[in-house]
């Protein structure tokens, strides 16, 4: 070990004599520098103007609302440092020739090579020292700095920079010439980031290769995650580096046949192959999310249905080439990236097996010409395969995969289907509709809670012209319902949903129903069986408009005490503001009960009525939503063209101006359990128009039938996977003192280190 230390330290000593390792140490301080001072400047000012600074530590050091941190950044440009300053570790020996004194000499080939990559370890360190000033900044300015996560990062970065370093190393021990050892060296790093591409096809060697590649590795560490298998990458790839160079100076100073390191070099590079299939196996891997909101780990809800599914299970991904996304999930990329989408269940349940089925038939959304015959799909399907260097051979066709499974009800495009041990089913559908194309953890949770758990159940009453959910026109309510390719469909948001009427007794097992928009008065008898439902307990959602409150009215008296007020009409002070379209707000007290609510500012009420409590039926109100106190908000008697007409406010003729409640929430004790009703003067909000808007995200409004159905479900759906808030989002750091550290991170630190070398080149010259 003194040998490795002695050598170590006389390389360090060579390396710092020479001004490449000076001038790149400078050049990492400046870059580094201007990248760091140009993020937190922006932290300091948002702080200033702002008064917060949102995810603050995330931000800064790994990937957050600015864009990428610091971590990513340097990572960018890092190895464009390493083969310069590795170029000349061994080959420079080889140039000169006084490696063939170290071979005169009792040391090892392994000792000089350790020694040599130790030097660069210790260079390495320095560089992690430059960026740990940076971390210490963040770390005392920044309120509840995420000090694991930050520093889960760095670790990352050392560990790429030690990779590179042994690479370099590597390339310098097969020419003499330095300038070759660097090409060299930015050739393998860039074979390392393309080598998970390769053999992507086979199974084995799919896994091999992925697991080689070092593109995104960092990443994991970046994100605050430590996992195992890429803990062991890192020092089993520096290993086999530094395994094939001390093979190769053996070679050379022992005159070794070709055969024989050829040999050598195959035994290295399997043992690591086995490495890496063993290590990437799902139930050999551990993880530690150091985040402190644990943003790479499932929730605990979540951990809990996942705990519950017992037995083998198989989640298998039907992919169709002619599917209009086919280049999405296009084989064999899509494999291994399907691996690390589903990464999170895994590792609670490592039995899940992940299967891909690529397959040809005609589906509901190809843009090609239509072909009901069928005589055209296979020229069609050898086209795309041509196209995306495929082999049509290993596709099944309509028939086989009918034989397989049922894709007609899905038209034939992509589409998960989980199938338990025990033979139940379920699918993981795409959505055409909705903030994420993909199911996201709420929904996958749902799909595993639905095989194990009796879901709480909806019934959407009919029979009088309510909305239903079999309507596709736009003020249906298919897609909150009857949808499933909609990711805020109750469907897929943890319900199951029932046609009734009230032509008979609800049925018991439903544990809320939705009343939308009936436009027929209830009779006597009707009334009557939402009074037996209401008499034990069950919970309500009623949504009526104003130009069907005569025939609603009563009802609504009778059974809550509440009527609907005339339409709303409202202006802002620009008059911006379509008069029809009431802008509410949700309240504080709804928030805290309905935590979906509390992602929206502002709901878009288009005639919209009031929900106001005229006589006392039992019930405790409480507003959930009212009307924006911005623009002036009336009941209009008088207009009735919103286009033409000057809407105005006239109290003579009976209008009537206040703060009114849109939704009302009512609550009272009904044996042993709280039954809680939700009253809207609007239907539109959750109509099929609200969420065909915005470029088929959907409207913000969804959130109202997301979180009545939280609270009227008992918390039961949907899943509640939040995590706690972010709490670094204060900068303690006045923009003075930023202009200060500013200057010096900067300008500073750069000119005393080129202070430095020039002092220690002064000093060698004269000596």
């Amino acid at each position: 070990m003194k040998v490795i230390y002695r050598i170590a330290k006389t390389e360090l000593q060579m390396l710092f004599y020479s001004p490449i390792a000076w001038l790149l140490l400078i050049c990492f301080v400046i870059q580094t520098g201007i990248i760091f001072s140009g993020l937190f400047g922006d932290f300091v000012r948002e702080m200033e103007e702002y008064g917060h600074a949102w995810r603050a530590s995330r931000t800064l050091f790994a990937v957050g609302d600015h864009g990428l941190g610091l971590w990513p950044q340097v990572l960018n440009f890092l190895y464009f440092y390493i083969p310069l300053l590795t170029m000349g570790m061994v080959s420079r020996d080889l140039g000169s020739g006084s490696i063939k004194l170290l071979y005169s000499s009792p040391i090892s080939s392994t000792q000089i090579i350790l020694g040599k990559f130790l030097c660069m370890v210790f260079y390495a360190l320095i560089l992690v020292a430059v960026l740990c000033v940076y971390l210490i900044v963040g770390w005392s300015s920044i309120e509840d700095f995420e000090a694991g996560w930050v520093l889960c990062g760095l670790l990352g970065v050392f560990l790429v920079v030690c990779t590179y370093m042994a690479v370099g190393i590597f390339m310098s021990s097969l020419t003499t010439y330095q300038i070759i050892a660097a090409v060299g060296t930015f050739i393998i790093l860039m074979l390392l980031n393309m080598v998970g591409s390769w053999g992507q096809g086979y199974d084995f060697v799919r896994e091999i290769t992925y697991w080689l590649s070092i593109n995104g590795r960092a990443g994991t560490f970046i994100s605050g995650m430590l996992c195992s298998e890429d803990v062991i990458y890192f020092p089993a790839v520096i290993a086999m580096f530094l395994a094939l160079t001390i093979i190769r100076l053996n070679a050379v100073r022992q005159k070794q046949r070709f055969v024989i390191t050829c040999g050598k070099n195959t035994i290295v590079i399997v043992v690591v192959c086995v490495i890496a299939f063993v290590s990437s196996r799902p139930s050999l891997i551990g993880y530690y999310d150091a985040t402190h909101t644990k943003l790479n780990t499932l929730t605990p809800v979540s951990q809990d249905i996942i705990k519950q599914v017992e037995g083998g299970m198989t989640i298998t991904s039907y992919v169709n080439v002619l599917d209009r996304s086919y280049s999405t999930y296009r084989f064999p990329g899509f494999i291994m990236q399907n691996q690390r989408y589903f990464r999170q269940y895994t590792r609670f349940k490592p039995e899940i097996e992940l299967k891909t089925v690529y397959y040809y038939a005609e589906p509901d959304n190809d843009l090609r010409s239509a072909d009901p015959t069928g005589e055209k799909t296979w020229a069609k399907a050898k086209y795309v395969c041509e196209i995306h260097d495929l082999d049509s051979m290993m596709l099944k066709n309509q028939h086989e995969i009918d034989q397989m499974v049922d894709l007609s009800e899905e038209g034939y495009t992509f589409i998960r289907q989980i199938v338990r041990e025990n033979g139940q089913k379920d699918w993981l559908r795409v959505y055409d509709y909705g903030l994420n194309k993909q199911p996201e953890e709420a929904e996958i949770s749902v799909a595993l809670k639905r095989m194990v758990m009796e879901l709480p159940k909806i019934g959407f009453v009919s029979g009088h012209r309510e909305a239903s959910i079999y309507d596709k026109s736009p003020m249906g309510y298919n897609f909150i319902a009857g949808n499933k390719k909609v990711q805020f469909s109750v469907w897929n948001q943890g319900f199951d949903v029932e046609d009734i009427t009230l032509d008979k007794p609800i049925p018991e097992d439903i544990d809320y129903i939705i009343i939308a928009d009936p436009r027929e008065a209830y009779s006597e008898y009707n009334e009557a069986i939402l009074q037996a439902y209401l008499d034990r307990g069950g919970n309500m959602l009623f949504l009526g408009e104003p130009r069907h409150r005569e025939a609603l009215n009563p009802t609504l008296r009778k059974l809550f005490g509440v009527e609907l007020t005339l339409l709303l009409v409202s202006i802002d002070k620009e008059n911006q503001v379509t008069p029809e379209i009431t802008r509410s707000k949700p309240t504080k007290v709804a928030k805290d009960l309905m935590y979906e609510l509390g992602k929206v500012w502002l709901l878009a009420n288009p005639t919209c009525s009031g929900v106001e409590v005229v006589e006392n039926k039992g019930f405790e109100s409480f507003p959930v939503t009212l009307n924006d106190t911005t623009a002036l908000c009336w009941t209009e008697l008088e207009t009735t063209d919103f286009i033409d007409d000057t809407v105005k406010f006239d109290p003579a003729v009976g209008e009537e101006c206040k703060v009114f409640t849109t939704v009302m929430g009512l609550t009272r004790k009904v044996g042993d359990k709280e039954q809680r009703i939700i009253i809207s003067g609007d239907s539109d909000i959750l109509s099929n128009n609200a969420f065909m808007t915005n470029n088929r995200i959907g409207s913000l409004s969804q959130v109202l039938i997301l979180g009545s159905s939280y609270w009227m479900s008992y918390g039961k759906a949907p899943l509640d996977v939040r995590r706690p808030a972010t709490t670094d989002n204060k900068v303690f750091m006045s923009v003075g003192t930023y202009s200060v550290l500013e200057f010096m991170i900067r300008w500073i630190f750069p000119f005393l280190l080129i202070g430095i070398y020039f002092y220690l080149w002064l000093r060698r010259r004269g000596r």
